[in-house]
């Protein structure tokens, strides 16, 4: 109970939680210029490479974006509610940079996700734990994601860079896409697509490229399925929302 209230507390504040990481990965950079410009700039000639290679982590925080039916709408007495909750993930990847012009890089970004999202389905008179009746349905998905990226670089200031990117990712989900306790309850598509963007900040090291990130991921495709389950009606449409943190090693 303490953990899903933390992370209930989380979503609550992810707004805050996102503005406090930019500002301090803006504070990091702007106190750390002045020192490394008297050592001098580490691999001085990366961007002028066409093609770069690396790996990241990503640790997201996921939802389902809900839109209720009709039938949700129409019940009398207030009759069950579907909720979505957010989860943690985790995704590791491989990057493949290519260098556009001089400010601007192509990123293809394949890798492969490990979420859990959640929706909590409460009739408003069970007992807690009543199978059928209460309780959090959980899509567990292992998923192969392609994110194909631009990124905006800004002009480097001695070892540190501020940058923007933004694209699409398509994504297949390889599990069997069904609430893993209550398997009646909901089940998902396979394949998504999805708009991504958010910023970061490349640090150059002597051996190699560190960047902390902060990406949005918003799913375009209704992932509901067209499969007659116990609270399916009450459902009309389904996204996926991630909010990423991700560290690259380039």
């Amino acid at each position: 109970m303490a953990f899903t209230h933390i992370w209930h507390q989380l979503h609550l504040h992810r707004q805050k939680i996102g503005f406090a990481v930019l500002f301090l990965l803006c504070l990091a950079g702007t106190t750390q210029v002045q020192a490394q410009k008297i050592k001098g700039e580490n691999k001085p000639g990366y961007d002028e490479k066409r093609i770069h290679y690396g790996f990241y982590l990503g640790l997201p925080i996921s939802k389902y974006q809900i839109q209720h039916s009709q039938a949700y709408v129409d019940q009398v007495d207030g009759g069950i509610t579907a909720n979505a909750m957010s989860r943690p993930g985790f995704y590791p990847g491989l990057v493949l940079n290519v260098r556009l012009f001089e400010y601007l890089d192509a990123r293809f970004l394949p890798g492969v996700g490990f979420y859990g999202r959640t929706i909590d389905f409460d009739d408003g008179t069970a007992e807690e734990g009543q199978l059928g009746t209460f309780g959090d349905a959980t899509i567990s998905s292992t998923v192969i994601e392609l994110p194909l990226l631009l990124k905006y670089r800004a002009k480097r200031r001695g070892n540190f860079r501020m940058y923007m990117v933004g694209g699409v990712k398509a994504s297949r989900d390889l599990g069997n896409r069904k609430d893993t306790q209550f398997g009646d309850r909901i089940h998902t598509e396979s394949n998504d697509l999805s708009i991504e963007y958010g910023v970061g900040l490349d640090i150059f090291y002597p051996y190699f490229k560190f960047a902390p990130e902060v990406r949005f991921s918003h799913g375009l495709l209704n992932q509901k399925a067209p499969y007659a389950s116990q609270y399916s009606d009450l459902i009309d449409r389904l996204t996926t929302h991630n909010v990423s943190f991700i560290l690259y090693f380039e």
